[in-house]
């Protein structure tokens, strides 16, 4: 009997933990919130506001620019931004997030975007491309890039 008492008190022990567990781990994120954070990057961009175009990245975040060197960390970022800002005049930048999804803290989104710069005679100059950002959840509930990477798209075939 006493067995069974104790067997019984275990079993209620586990099943508690299991319940605080559930209602502790943080809930799968929405596509919507998950593109939050590059939608608002992009409203940064537009506003020409480098240093809130960083704030969206973890500190420790790696941005990997077509065919530049990797950039690391969140002040590295700002200055990146900040020159391309500054030497390519983007006049309007938009995203569409394609695919995201979160386990936990972590996730991902895949999308598009359309960049217009300034070309070199003032003309505007509309880039079209792809990208993947690896999220992750910061103390605030808010979702940060610790990780991007994008690249061109290529041009449509007739």
């Amino acid at each position: 009997m006493r067995s069974a008492t104790l067997l019984g008190a275990v079993l209620l022990l586990a099943a508690c933990s299991r319940a605080e567990v559930a209602k502790t781990a943080p809930a799968s994120a929405t596509v919507e919130e998950l593109g939050q954070m590059n939608r608002d990057f992009a409203a940064a961009l537009n506003a020409k506001d480098a240093a809130l175009a960083a704030s969206y990245y973890t500190e420790d975040a790696v941005v990997i620019p077509p065919g530049e060197a990797m950039v690391q960390g969140r002040a590295a970022i700002e200055a990146y931004w900040k020159a391309g800002i500054e030497q390519g005049g983007v006049r309007d930048a938009s995203v569409e997030t394609i695919k995201a999804e979160s386990s936990g803290d972590i996730g991902y989104e895949i999308g598009t975007f359309v960049l217009t710069m300034n070309g070199p005679n003032g003309e505007p100059i509309q880039e079209r491309g792809r990208y993947i950002e690896l999220l992750k959840r910061g103390a605030d509930g808010k979702w940060y890039s610790t990780a991007g990477i994008w690249n061109s798209a290529p041009p449509a075939t007739p």
